[in-house]
């Protein structure tokens, strides 16, 4: 989005990265054709690629619609819907009351949870946003995590396998029959993730690639006090999600980063200083209105 020129490509995959390049003849075979393009000055019609290629994720049992062709990025005629989170939910509507809900930000298990269910078909394409306000009753920082979860009818929550199911042993028909100890974020993806720490809050619109992703500079640490509420505006990974009539996204914030599997054994553990403490309050309603923008596109 930042390149000032009109010769750049984006395709956005449904497979991790690893099975795309080592797996996948086409996608090797492409990258030949760019780089003898560019490198090599080879004549040839890599320039009549499509501008943007994206994947709509079904997660669950179902495969991914890839390659889906749009003129730009962000996608021409995204209209970017804010969904206000209170105690029973996600809404439309900003809500009539100011409310708290707290999770304790020391249990990896603690989550703040916040659904809303279509009432049509939508696909989301792009930049989500997550506007927060909140509060540490005592501490004077908070590491915020942001994570969009996909639900079915039933309310289950659900995850995408990383590649076609056709490349994953045939006794397993369902993501539900991978055994938990194979279960890892290279092969299941939970959901887009954003991050921030309240006291790197500050961010710089001007350098922001766009409105829904700001960027922050990290020159300057400004901690908070115990009680005190902020607005904190977290960037979240761009997604590519279809969703039923009837299916549902659900915005969970929480203290950790939320992983099958976390690597904390290959981390190194952090300064006692940056850990959260104690419980985080996210406030909802009129003065303080907390919310999710997501990125409709027409289908």
């Amino acid at each position: 989005m930042e390149i000032p020129h009109d010769k750049k490509w984006i395709r956005w995959s449904s497979n991790q990265e690893w099975y795309e390049l080592y797996c996948v003849d086409h996608s090797d075979k492409e990258l030949h054709k760019y780089f003898d393009k560019y490198l090599r000055d080879v004549d040839n019609d890599w320039e009549k690629t499509p501008k943007v290629r994206w994947s709509a994720l079904q997660f669950g049992d179902r495969e991914a619609i890839d390659d889906i062709e749009f003129a730009d990025f962000p996608v021409p005629g995204t209209e970017y819907r804010e969904l206000h989170l209170s105690s029973s939910g996600l809404s439309e509507q900003l809500v009539s009351k100011d409310g708290i809900v707290t999770y304790n930000s020391e249990d990896s298990n603690s989550v703040a949870d916040f659904t809303y269910t279509f009432p049509q078909k939508s696909r989301l394409i792009g930049l989500p946003k997550a506007v927060l306000y909140m509060s540490a009753p005592s501490h004077n920082d908070l590491n915020v995590f942001v994570i969009l979860r996909k639900r079915d009818k039933n309310g289950k929550l659900l995850m995408h396998l990383c590649f076609p199911f056709s490349a994953i042993p045939k006794a397993y028909k369902s993501i539900d029959d991978i055994p938990e100890k194979e279960r890892a974020s290279l092969n299941l993806h939970m959901g887009s993730v954003g991050v921030l720490r309240a006291s790197h809050r500050k961010f710089d619109l001007e350098r922001s690639i766009h409105p829904q992703f700001p960027f922050h500079p990290h020159d300057v640490e400004e901690k908070i006090t115990p009680g005190e509420v902020v607005k904190l505006e977290i960037g979240i990974w761009s997604m590519g999600i279809d969703f039923d009539e009837g299916e549902s996204i659900s915005v969970q914030v929480s203290g950790s980063f939320p992983s099958i599997a976390e690597y904390a054994a290959f981390s190194k553990p952090r300064p006692e200083e940056e850990k959260n403490k104690g419980e985080h309050r996210i406030h909802c309603g009129p003065q303080t209105p907390s919310r999710v923008i997501l990125p409709f596109v027409p289908l």
